[in-house]
């Protein structure tokens, strides 16, 4: 028997009867309660996240009811007026009017009443069926008696990182690396987040090794790691204790809720390339895969003269015969690729989305396909067999491939330009985030384009491969910025606008950040999962950049780029930014250490 308990009970109206129990669904318990033993009257307060919720009810001593998210209302209801416990139906992650019975994994977490020394005691999660069940009752004016039980326990345990590794011919001391997290935390766990990407590696592994022996595919020149962590911390932890270990990778694959039913999630396998700090040969590498399945596992009209069905199936006896649908997309964090990412390493993220239910007591088997799950093993396969034992000659293959979809991105980003020429009537301002557009475009795909000259380990394919990105960005950068001239020359009947650098422009110009110490843990987008308790009403203030807009202005922080150099290459990547945000930024980061501003 394990130590955690959690049980609610109805005691009043109808008679005792147990609603729900932490056995059954260990969803219901938040994360970070305490244990407790409560039988008391039970209270509406609607979201039960700011003060007016409060207003005119007494709650203290008695059980609350909510629709806010658990964290929040524990916040208000214990830690401000005094109520003994919270239950909500706050299903943020899930789809509770299409699944009325799930049950979404939140947490207590550490708010303003816990900083300040407040009370803690527990909180529960409930389905919106539930939730709806027992609002109903008190609507009616009943009197509604429940009886809560949390028994909680916090233990020592150590950190368990599996590794495996397909040792490489001894060709290169370089390594490429796959990862699926088992796990978010001792308590989340989920059959789609992620036991399907963990399964997913396990049988790239299997089936990588298998080919090996066999002697249909040979030994790659590169190491080839999996590991198998707790989410994020886990991938951190182990990067940092083997640190020459990092420093041999050159790419890597997160594989992060993959392979499930797109009939019953209404969801694609994404594809999230790196950030446009970090533009390595994994995106195109992977992406190539991703649209050969795509072709290749859909019924076309142009296949119909030799049947109704797929050119190259990858279908499972026991799976689905759905297609393949993919996307390739932007970056987005909160995976194990974000902390490869933080470290200098290219890591891209394999991830079906959306997903009915995420983060959720319904992320259970029954949501899979054995069929999306061997495409994406194939895809996973497929790929790091091209990182891992690319050559030379092969080098300059992938800088050809990355080449032919830097031609297709900079087309998107020119058509992107000379709309936002358009919009704004050929002004100066709009001209001039135009221009931005197609320079950190070229210098972006330039240096995608290199990045394959570290599988060349070998001089003269990398000159071969830096010829390729220079005669791109020479030939490609001219000619998409006459387009736009002529264009801008056509809305205005003149030449483009000038535009006049503001004095936040020219104090941004002339300042250059130099990093002096590692960016403290967490920075940077890169913590993961849902269920975080919040922040109290009115703590802190906003900070001049956040989210991935801090991330990527840390990232294009090299030494050498000024204040506004890194502005403009974050505003091409999120849409036009405040220079002066970023000026304050990073003032603020040269007050914590961690970077110095230095005059250009």
């Amino acid at each position: 028997m394990g130590r955690e308990l959690g049980e609610l009970w109805l005691i009043t109206p109808g008679g005792q009867r147990l609603l729900i129990s932490y056995r059954d669904i260990p969803a219901m318990l938040a994360t970070g309660s305490r244990s407790g033993d409560v039988t008391a009257e039970l209270v509406y307060v609607g979201r039960g996240e700011k003060d007016s919720d409060y207003s005119g009810k007494d709650v203290k001593g008695k059980l609350v009811l909510a629709s806010g998210s658990v964290g929040a209302v524990h916040n208000m209801a214990v830690r401000k007026f005094g109520a003994a416990a919270v239950i909500t139906y706050n299903d943020p992650t899930g789809k509770p009017i299409d699944h009325p019975d799930q049950v979404a994994w939140n947490g207590i977490g550490r708010g303003f009443g816990a900083q300040a020394g407040g009370q803690t005691t527990f909180g529960f999660n409930i389905s919106h069926r539930l939730g709806m069940e027992l609002l109903d009752m008190l609507e009616r004016g009943q009197k509604v008696t429940l009886r809560a039980r949390a028994k909680t326990t916090e233990y020592d345990t150590d950190m368990q990182v599996p590794t495996a590794v397909i040792r490489g011919n001894g060709e290169s001391q370089q390594e490429i690396a796959m990862t699926g997290h088992l796990f978010e935390g001792i308590a989340k766990q989920g059959a789609m987040d992620d036991a399907s990407g963990s399964a997913v590696a396990l049988e790239v592994a299997r089936a990588w090794t298998k080919l090996i022996a066999d002697g249909v595919l040979p030994r790659p020149r590169r190491t080839v790691r999996f590991l198998w962590i707790p989410e994020i911390q886990g991938t951190r932890a182990y990067l940092q204790r083997y640190p020459d270990e990092a420093k041999r990778m050159v790419a890597a694959i997160s594989l992060d809720m993959v392979g499930e039913d797109v009939t019953k999630n209404h969801n694609s396998l994404h594809l999230m390339r790196t950030p446009y700090s970090t533009n390595g040969f994994v995106n195109e590498v992977s992406q190539q895969f991703f649209e050969y399945v795509g072709d290749t596992n859909r019924e076309k009209v142009q296949n119909r003269r030799i049947a109704y069905s797929y050119l190259f199936p990858i279908l499972d006896p026991q799976g689905t015969r759905d297609q393949f649908n993919y996307v390739i997309d932007k970056h987005y964090g909160s995976s194990d690729h974000a902390v490869f990412l933080a470290g200098g390493i290219p890591a891209v993220l394999y991830n079906n989305w959306p997903d009915v239910a995420y983060h959720t007591s319904e992320d259970r088997p029954f949501n899979a396909d054995p069929t999306q799950l061997k495409r994406v093993a194939f895809i996973g396969l497929a790929s790091m067999h091209v990182m891992a034992g690319a050559g030379p000659l092969l080098a300059v293959r992938i800088a050809e491939l990355s080449e032919g979809y830097a031609a297709e991105r900079t087309a998107t980003e020119l058509r992107h330009a000379m709309q936002m020429v358009g919009d704004g009537n050929a002004g100066a301002e709009c001209y001039r985030e135009a221009l931005n557009l197609i320079r950190q475009a070229y210098a972006r795909e330039a240096e995608g384009i290199r990045s394959a000259s570290v599988l060349a380990e070998n001089r003269e394919a990398a000159a071969q491969i830096d010829a390729l990105a220079s005669t791109f960005v020479e030939t490609g950068e001219k000619a998409d910025t006459a387009r736009l001239n002529e264009y801008a020359t056509l809305i205005r009947h003149d030449a483009p606008a000038a535009y006049t650098m503001t004095a936040a422009d020219k104090e941004a110009a002339g300042l250059v950040p130099v990093r002096k110490k590692p960016a403290p843990q967490g920075s940077g987008g890169a913590g993961g999962g849902g269920g975080q308790g919040g922040p109290g009403p009115g703590q802190g203030n906003q900070p001049p950049l956040s989210g991935f807009n801090a991330m990527e202005a840390r990232n294009f922080a090299d030494g050498k780029r000024s204040v506004l150099d890194i502005r403009d290459a974050v505003s091409a990547e999120f849409g036009p930014l405040d220079v002066a945000g970023f000026i304050e930024f990073f003032r603020q980061l040269e007050k914590t250490g961690e970077f110095q501003l230095e005059q250009k």
